[in-house]
């Protein structure tokens, strides 16, 4: 594509599909990922079934990460105490906490040693969100790019895969998540009927192509049980804790089941299990109008941006009009679509306004969205479809989106007027967002849902930080105002920027974040800038 990388899958469910390789690259040379002949490499092969104190018994046997070693990716940064590289390990937990002695799985762990063993703290588990992203593989690829060398100084860092996620044992389904067959926002009845087909469907190739019972148990509640086992096999009292975008919501089922085994936590990126599903949609179709707004007239303004000079929301709604009566070609994609509609084209914003011009450690994703629609303007669309939501797997992300936030549709007049009701909110956007693209892999899901919407009210724990950009696209503030009020004793520190969590798009918050994880204390500012 002329030389222009791809930014694919970027969501909040899938960044790490390149925003590891790019990290990695930051610190070597990027690394297999999931699902290759090298990472699929497992490190324990007993299954016995053990229970959490027979794990913490013997702990975590760390060895050579096997993704690393085969890509010979030389994550290596030496510390004062000789710190060395990755480390990856398998334990076992239970597949359901209901029946701790039966059937177990398998959790994939990754850690990077503190590089000032005199200094360490303790450690930190880290979750970049999702769900359905590979945090182990995370750690063991991008971590000393990805983390503030404070963090790094004083913590053992510890990447997890959750259950159904990565190389631990994994949810594996048939296809794509959403199909450019079947339309994203129905407009009839009959289209309505194709959308819970396609989730009924998809939802029983996971049931098919799983180990039997893991579809029904990877909710965020045995996840969260699966991170004390972690807990307990380290050996440690107590966890730190660094949760993204959807480990926000882990984190905060953590300390709801656990409050006195939290250390310090930040949940940046703040999911509100609170708000249920209509509102799941109408706050962040909201929220993402408000960022293409930021980003149309940053566009406009910049001379680096493909549409400078132009009205980007007329261009943009032109676009879509053209590609709802004739589809766009799409000659040079990569996931096989040849052509592209404006349901697809719609679809690329939740990826691609996801990180900001003043995004500090990802590369910003705003110029491929001006490219992106330039060149369909001028008749291929490749660079859309490469970026759209439609046609991804969503394996694990649809597993265990749909037991934690279930959309409760009543039929096709209730999801009619959910789509009206996004489209007053967004004149430009509609209801283009991951909360729709939930609301479409649930529609009809197999598996009843085991965490359905409600309140965390969390007491007890230590003081812990939220944090949040002022306009993010994935997880809107008022999310992380709403747990804020949740979470007794919390302080919500805002970053004023664009962008998807605070971590990736403003330095100054990623330094607060660390040196609360450090210290304990409640960053005094309630606000950040850049």
């Amino acid at each position: 594509m002329d030389g222009l990388p791809s930014v694919l899958i970027m969501t909040r469910s899938r960044w790490t599909a390149v925003g590891v390789a790019a990290l990695a690259t930051v610190a070597a040379t990027a690394a297999s990922l999931p699902g290759s002949a090298a990472a699929a490499t497992p490190l324990v092969t007993s299954v016995a079934a053990p229970s959490v104190t027979s794990v913490a018994a013997s702990g975590p046997k760390w060895g050579a990460c096997p993704a690393l070693a085969a890509a010979k990716t030389p994550n290596t940064a030496k510390g004062v105490n000789g710190a060395g590289p990755a480390q990856c390990a398998d334990i076992t937990v239970p597949l359901s906490w209901a029946a701790p002695r039966g059937r177990t799985i398998t959790l994939r762990l990754s850690r990077l040693p503190t590089l000032d063993r005199k200094h360490r703290v303790g450690v930190l588990l880290f979750n970049p969100g999702g769900p359905g992203v590979a945090g182990a593989e995370t750690i063991a690829q991008a971590g000393r790019a990805l983390l503030p060398t404070a963090l790094q100084n004083r913590f053992d860092i510890i990447g997890f895969d959750p259950r159904g996620v990565g190389m631990s044992t994994a949810v594996t389904c048939g296809g794509p998540g959403l199909s450019g067959r079947v339309p994203v926002f129905p407009r009839s009845r009959a289209q309505y009927a194709a959308v819970r087909r396609q989730s009924a469907a998809y939802g029983a190739s996971c049931v098919k192509n799983s180990l039997p019972g893991l579809v029904a148990n990877v909710g965020t509640p045995s996840a969260a049980r699966d991170m004390d086992a972690i807990r307990v096999a380290l050996g440690e009292k107590k966890i730190s804790y660094l949760g993204l975008s959807y480990g926000t919501f882990l984190g905060q089922t953590y300390a709801r089941l656990f409050p006195k085994r939290v250390g310090t936590m930040v949940l940046d990126g703040a999911f509100d299990h609170a708000v249920g599903p209509k509102r799941f949609v109408d706050q962040e179709v909201s929220a993402l109008s408000r960022v293409f707004g930021r980003f149309a007239s940053w566009c406009s303004a910049t001379a680096s941006c493909a549409l400078h000079g132009q009205n980007v929301t007329k261009v943009w709604d032109d676009l879509l009009a053209r590609a709802a009566r004739t589809p766009i070609p799409a000659p040079n994609a990569q996931h096989g679509a040849t052509t592209v509609n404006d349901d697809t084209i719609r679809m690329v914003l939740p990826n691609l306004l996801l990180f900001g011009p003043t995004s500090s450690l990802m590369p910003s994703t705003w110029p491929t969205l001006g490219e992106g629609i330039a060149r369909a303007r001028a008749g291929d669309a490749s660079l859309l479809a490469d970026n759209s939501m439609v046609g991804e797997p969503q394996d694990a992300y649809a597993a265990i989106g749909c037991q934690d936030f279930p959309p409760r549709l009543r039929g096709y007049a209730d999801a009619a007027a959910r789509l009206r009701k996004a489209r007053e909110l967004a004149p430009h956007t509609g209801a283009a967002s991951e909360a729709w693209l939930m609301t479409d892999l649930c529609a009809s899901w197999p598996v009843p849902a085991s965490d359905p919407w409600a309140p965390q009210k969390i007491t007890g724990t230590p003081p812990i930080l939220i944090t949040s950009t002022r306009y993010d696209p994935s997880t809107p503030l008022v999310w992380a105002q709403g747990l804020h009020r949740e979470i007794a004793g919390s302080r919500l520190l805002v970053a004023d920027v664009a962008g998807h969590t605070a971590f990736f798009n403003s330095a100054c918050a990623r330094a607060a974040e660390a040196d609360y994880l450090i210290s304990g204390r409640l960053p005094e500012s309630m606000t950040c800038g850049v």
